[in-house]
């Protein structure tokens, strides 16, 4: 598989040894591929942590503290069309988190380091992309985007 076949919607993927852009360290990140045209794709990250830090939402779902919207998927629960889960919750935050990045950008990865888990299911997807768009923190691009992925879902 070319590795720009990699980044295509729906694709959950794990990057081995991510460079965190804050300068935060290295380790393996979690990212799904929202949509994607010829030259860019809209990827969100994810979080897996054991500690949940006062999120503490009892099922897998959109949840809202005040103002702040997240997506909660608890450990074990299965997203992915092959059975593909978490080992621990995992948060999707959608604070800075969603990025359009040229195909070109997501070469930095070296392919080995790119590895496709699974592909996220449609119902999955449709609560996340629902959740996103209730966030305050989702840009019109990010809106207009993310309506056209879940049209065709």
């Amino acid at each position: 598989m070319a590795k720009n076949d990699t980044f295509q919607e729906r694709h959950l993927l794990r990057i081995e040894d991510y460079e965190f852009q804050d300068g935060n360290g290295v380790r393996d990140k979690y990212m799904i591929v929202l949509n994607r045209n010829e030259d860019s794709a809209f990827i969100i990250h994810t979080l897996t942590t054991k500690q949940a830090q006062g999120f503490n939402p009892l099922k897998t779902g959109c949840s809202a503290i005040n103002n702040f919207t997240f997506f909660y998927i608890s450990k074990d629960e299965v997203i992915g069309e092959n059975g593909f889960s978490f080992e621990l919750d995992t948060f999707i935050f959608f604070t800075n988190n969603i990025r359009k990045q040229s195909l070109q950008s997501l070469q930095k990865y070296p392919e080995k380091n790119v590895i496709l888990q699974d592909v996220v299911n449609k119902k999955f997807l449709k609560e996340l992309i629902d959740c996103m768009l209730n966030s305050i923190f989702i840009t019109s691009e990010q809106a207009d985007s993310l309506r056209k992925s879940r049209i065709k879902l």
